[in-house]
């Protein structure tokens, strides 16, 4: 084990004062040795720990480091899952304060020797008791679980893919960070969820596996967060951030995460600048900068400075830029990474930008679209835009009828479907014949049968009804 290795520290006053109360537990060990679930010795051996402050258990443990990791761990095996919780609860405690003490490298290091022992160790007891129902022994052991394997990937021990994929599962769900009722669960997740994508093998399996389910909850997190950044816990935000800051050196996770989670940067750009925070705007601005910056193609970093644009990102930037903390030269990295999205972006507006691109971004992410956007409305917009729905055999337009064909139970409701006919309509005056002709025969006709079905919608909304009488109106009128 690397000298200047330190174990990780889980930031968690609950988490701290139930550990405190198993400490002070009194396990009847004999009678585990008489029930045969461990020998006469091994119950004389941990119950030697109970008296002793920390540093008088340390000492014991390293002076049979190995015995001890043997039998520990062999106990943690031993035991059921949901049956004796207070020993479960007793032994995970142990571990941890162990695995914790910058000073007891050697427990953790006799540990992760036991993989040459067996394939399975010391993974295997841990990710077991990941099912108990007791949530302590379910987060003691996801979190003596996480020092292992970040512990074990510098010393190239390393568990199965299907253990990551079992813990990315798990912390992202409504147990940790997926549960809105418990904050000091999500708190503890987002700790775990950080400390493993910290390392590369584990990051590569969070983006090849069910990323886009597991960082919805991630996802839903800032967004509640952003809707009052200063009425939350900065502490708990700030390690959110850092999550998806770390993850956002990847370009193809950028995209993942921005094409499936367009709001995010909605929400980053909103924390950055209302945030009285200095390390939350600065991780912020940071991760928005990683999206521009780290991309798989400039077409991609097009697409994202679009849509930053489409946030007024550019405005948003200028006035964190002229706040005091990054202002006055007092952090470097800040104005650094502010001045690298204040070119980018202007360059795009002065250079690139169109009434039109704006408008490919909503049709992109119809969960962005609205009637704020004056493109829905601009007789002028479709005058000289219409021609390009043409292109491609119809691209556009037949990205407008996914959108129409969209299950509304998403977010965003029928609104999408609602601005979309309104779209259409202006094609239809602007491109006649061209359009209806394809509305009428692609697909078999099926274009215009899911115009009508709106229309006759049992239940459905009324706009939505009027705008597909309006759409159908359009389409037999200039026939």
């Amino acid at each position: 084990m690397a000298s200047d290795y330190t174990p990780f520290v889980i930031e968690s006053s609950s988490l701290s004062d139930s550990r405190k109360l198993v400490r002070e537990k009194i396990i009847p060990w004999e009678g585990l040795a008489r029930a045969g679930i461990i020998s006469n010795d091994q119950a004389d051996l941990i119950k030697i720990l109970e008296t002793q402050n920390a540093v008088s258990k340390r000492e014991t443990v390293l002076n049979s480091v190995d015995l001890y990791a043997k039998t520990i761990l062999n106990l943690l095996n031993k035991l059921e899952i949901n049956s004796r919780d207070d020993v479960l609860k007793s032994v995970l405690v142990l571990i941890s304060d162990l695995l914790t003490d910058p000073d007891a490298k050697l427990f953790l290091s006799s540990l992760l020797g036991l993989s040459k022992v067996d394939s399975a160790l010391p993974f295997g007891p841990f990710v077991k008791h990941l099912e108990n129902n007791d949530m302590l022994i379910k987060s003691l052991s996801f979190y003596n679980l996480t020092i292992l394997l970040v512990a074990g990937s510098r010393e190239g021990i390393n568990a199965d893919k299907e253990v990551l994929i079992t813990l990315f599962n798990l912390v992202c769900s409504k147990h940790y960070i997926g549960n809105a009722a418990d904050q000091n669960s999500q708190f503890i997740g987002v700790q775990l969820l950080q400390e493993l994508v910290i390392v590369k093998r584990y990051r590569d399996i969070f983006q090849e596996h069910n990323l886009i389910s597991n960082f919805k909850s991630i996802n839903t997190l800032i967004e509640v967060s952003a809707r009052k950044p200063n009425s939350v816990n900065f502490q708990l935000l700030y390690y959110v951030f850092m999550t998806v800051w770390i993850l956002s050196f990847s370009s193809t996770l950028n995209k993942t995460m921005v094409h499936n989670f367009p709001q995010l940067i909605g929400n980053l750009l909103t924390v950055s600048k209302e945030s009285i925070k200095l390390k939350v705007v600065r991780v912020a601005i940071s991760t928005l900068k990683n999206f521009v910056a780290v991309t798989i193609n400039s077409s991609e970093q097009y697409s994202v400075v679009k849509l930053i644009l489409f946030y007024d990102g550019l405005n948003i930037v200028r006035t964190i830029q002229t706040r005091k903390f990054a202002s006055n030269g007092s952090d470097d990295e800040l104005s650094s990474d502010l001045a690298y999205l204040n070119d980018t972006l202007s360059e795009v507006v002065t250079n690139k930008l169109s009434s039109m691109d704006e408008y490919l971004v909503e049709l992109e992410n119809p969960e962005l679209l609205s009637w704020s956007s004056p493109t829905h409305k601009s007789s002028d917009f479709w005058q000289g835009n219409a021609h390009k729905f043409k292109d491609n055999n119809f691209k556009l337009v037949k990205r407008m009828l996914e959108i129409l064909s969209a299950d509304e139970t998403q977010e965003g409701g029928t609104k999408p479907k609602v601005i979309m006919l309104n779209d259409l309509q202006f094609l239809i005056k602007n491109l006649g014949s061209d359009i209806i002709n394809y509305l009428n025969t692609e697909n078999g006709g099926q274009y215009k049968l899911l115009i009508m079905t709106l229309l006759e919608k049992n239940g459905g909304d009324n706009e939505l009804k009027y705008e597909a009488l309006r759409t159908i109106q359009h389409l037999v009128g200039h026939a």
